[in-house]
């Protein structure tokens, strides 16, 4: 339990520390809350091909699709056939819509391996400038959002559930100036074929990128989950930081027993921005408590999505701490080049099972804005991340007693988009 606490104070001491210094008006990182209304981008010439903007001449109806195309370099210091090519990464269209209070957000993406996914697609109505609710499968309240780092390698936050992660369901938002309270019920999670970021699952819907010697007793899904998050944003002469905390909790419905377990969570998070520095961190608690047939290890779950990333298991109960620094440099004199990102990504899951080794992963990256075009540059290091060595690294997230087990892995990954 001390340790618990302990990971949770450490990930969010230094951005209250942080949010007392002086500079200079912080960028937009932490969101102006002015609005929780909706908004589409007004029609005009405002993005490349071949994005389509329209508007009523009324201005009460609005549509406009964009999207991405972007391509993936990577260098893994382990067996990988990804080793030294340029490969496709993502083709993503972006929907969005509105019709006097009506609206409609949808993001959909066509990956590599044939793989597709959605990370959010819902229709929503606007109940006041303030407030407004979304219907279908928006991004379940929690944590940083909707990123939980700044880089484009994504970190243990989002392989345990805590990042741009949607379910079916619905959303209510309220956001002012000072506050930003979320409420959303998952009745159930999103298909685990078109899923965008990892969720629990059963081995029956993931046994296509699934082992089953490994999983094939896992038998557990989410079902009526409860999310919400509440953040206030503070403003200084010189810096601005919002501070928010969350909470989940579901039913842990096993369809062999037909029993409930349960599953909760409990996060804190802050972002600070101060000059050209912007700093978030969180602190997350999580457990799973599934009722499992006899013979079935209960300290551990299957996790998964539509297959682009191997099913995998997590230890069921841990705390994981987040610290993410990024540093905007304006490059006014470099033509297309408008803004340099420097980022250090860190986070950790310290796991309660005795004997069970921590998780870590660290990045160094630089992005560059240089509109339509976005790069990153990571350079990952990782240990007991299962993404990070491959079958080496099997058990990164449990119990760590693969081959690769307590060894950094790491790997460099170029990502070049066209935005429009």
């Amino acid at each position: 339990m001390k340790r618990t606490l302990l990971a949770i104070a450490l990930a969010n001491v230094p951005a209250l520390a942080l949010a007392q210094a002086s500079g200079v008006p912080a960028p937009a990182s932490v969101s102006d809350p002015a609005s929780a209304q909706a908004a589409v981008p007004p029609a005009g010439p405002r993005k490349p091909f071949p994005h389509i903007s329209w508007q009523s001449d009324d201005g009460a109806t609005a549509l406009d699709i964009g999207g991405a195309l972007r391509m993936n370099y990577r260098d893994e210091d382990w067996e990988s056939e990804n080793n030294g090519r340029f490969l496709f990464d993502t083709f993503r269209v972006d929907l969005k819509a509105r019709h006097h209070d009506f609206f409609a957000d949808v993001n959909y993406w066509f990956q590599d391996d044939g793989k597709r996914s959605i990370d959010r697609g819902y229709v929503g109505y606007n109940l006041s400038p303030q407030s407004n609710i979304q219907l279908g499968a928006p991004f379940k309240p929690f944590g940083l959002e909707p990123y939980p780092q700044f880089g484009w390698s994504y970190h243990i936050p989002f392989f345990l559930g805590y990042g741009v992660s949607a379910g079916a369901g619905i959303k209510y938002n309220y956001k002012n100036a000072d506050w930003d309270l979320q409420a959303g019920y998952f009745p159930r999670m999103m298909p685990s074929s078109i899923r965008y970021s990892p969720e629990v699952g059963r081995y029956k819907d993931l046994d296509e990128n699934a082992i089953p010697a490994v999983h094939g007793d896992q038998d557990n899904e989410k079902r009526d989950q409860v999310n919400l998050r509440l953040a206030r944003t503070f403003t200084g002469d010189d810096w601005k930081a919002e501070v928010g905390g969350s909470l989940a909790g579901a039913r842990l419905y096993n369809a062999t027993t037909r029993d409930d377990g349960d599953y909760w969570a409990a996060g804190l998070h802050a972002v600070v921005n101060h000059g050209p520095w912007t700093l978030t961190t969180q602190g997350i608690r999580y457990e799973f408590d599934p009722k499992n047939p006899a013979g079935v290890a209960d300290n551990q779950i299957l996790m998964g999505g539509n297959g682009l990333t191997p099913a995998f298991m997590i230890a069921a109960e841990g705390t994981i701490a987040s610290l993410n620094l990024g540093y905007d440099i304006a490059t006014p004199g470099l033509g297309m080049l408008k803004k340099i990102k420097l980022y250090n990504d860190y986070s950790r899951l310290f796991k309660d099972e005795s004997g069970w080794a921590d998780s870590q992963m660290y990045t160094a990256g630089i992005q560059f804005l240089a509109l339509p075009i976005i790069a990153w540059l990571d350079l990952t290091w990782a240990k007991n991340a299962n993404p990070f060595g491959g079958a080496e690294n099997g058990t990164g997230w449990t119990s760590t007693t693969s081959s690769g087990s307590n060894d950094w892995y790491y790997r460099t990954n170029l990502n070049i988009g066209y935005y429009f």
